[in-house]
């Protein structure tokens, strides 16, 4: 796997940063859920199949819990989720990529038409594209496009990358359009191995309490049972904001100063004023949680080294 840069919008990871544009495609329909109070299903269904792939039909239940009938695996998709991109890339599916999100920017991606934005994206260029599947976020931030594309007879898979398990279910569901089922397996196992090592790793050390600051005035923070909040507990950091009663949730200087807190994590150094913690340490994690996906691994031990100043691997 390779290793993220840290600051935001740079190089491969030219992401939009949390404080300029709310969150990256990755975490929007999630972060918008959460500032309108709703809730997202943390037990999103596994991928399953009737049958083999190998030019058969396929049943594949998404992460809303519906099934998604296709006549043989899907050769020619749009994904409109950049973790869901990667995982396409990472179990050796690129071939059938045909659209993706302006949000896609790695170099092997840059060859792929966009079609804008994850949610409300340019329905016309993704028609043009005649994908025989659309991966979608889960959710209702977007209605439009899943009932559009129901309309049109495209199949449409919808994916929640809400917490480090739907990075499994995800490339499950994958595997099983793409016919790509045991690259998928290796790949969760692969994952789940490295996030155990990292997690052995971290429990040798003193544990540490953080503040993950996602920008925006006033802040916002990442709550309880988050992807980042599993994550940095992974690492060996207790979240001081776990009480929350929201996912994600403003708060105001007063409440950061009185949190004791040993490390804020911030996305970029502009999206946060320090002197709101003047006994903690601040530290630029970048854009390492902004795509919970096949890199998760580099981004759990990139949080840890952050949290306890020294390399784990």
């Amino acid at each position: 796997m390779r290793r993220r840069g840290s600051p935001h919008g740079r190089a491969r990871h030219a992401r939009t940063p949390f404080a300029a544009a709310v969150l990256a495609a990755a975490v929007a329909a999630l972060f918008a859920a959460a500032c309108a109070g709703g809730e997202p299903d943390a037990s999103a269904p596994a991928a399953r199949t009737d049958e083999d792939a190998s030019g058969r039909p396929i049943r594949v239940v998404d992460a809303m819990g519906d099934t998604v009938a296709l006549s043989a695996p899907a050769h020619r998709i749009v994904s409109l989720v950049p973790s869901a991109t990667e995982t396409l890339q990472a179990i050796g599916a690129t071939d059938a990529l045909v659209g993706r999100t302006d949000f896609d920017t790695q170099t092997w991606a840059r060859s792929i038409p966009s079609v804008g934005g994850g949610i409300e994206p340019n329905l016309e260029a993704l028609v043009a594209l005649e994908p025989d599947l659309v991966i979608r976020f889960g959710g209702s931030q977007d209605p439009r496009t899943p009932a559009r594309l129901a309309e049109l007879g495209i199949p449409s898979l919808a994916v929640r990358p809400d917490h480090v398990d739907d990075i499994y279910a995800t490339a499950e569901m994958l595997g099983a359009a793409t016919g790509h089922e045991a690259r998928a397996d290796s790949l969760v196992r692969a994952l789940r191995l490295g996030l155990r090592g990292l997690e052995e790793a971290a429990a040798a050390l003193p544990r540490k309490r953080i503040a993950y600051v996602l920008g925006g005035t006033p802040p916002w923070v990442s709550g309880p049972g988050t992807y980042i909040d599993e994550i940095v507990s992974l690492a060996g950091g207790d979240n001081v904001f776990s009480d929350l009663d929201a996912l994600y949730s403003p708060v105001s200087p007063e409440q950061l100063r009185t949190r004791d807190i040993d490390v804020v994590l911030v996305s970029s150094a502009e999206t946060f004023d320090a002197s709101f913690t003047p006994d903690a340490r601040v530290v630029v994690i970048g854009d390492v949680l902004e795509i919970p996906g096949p890199d998760v691994i580099d981004a759990a031990y990139l949080v840890a080294e952050a949290l306890h100043g020294r390399r784990l691997r």
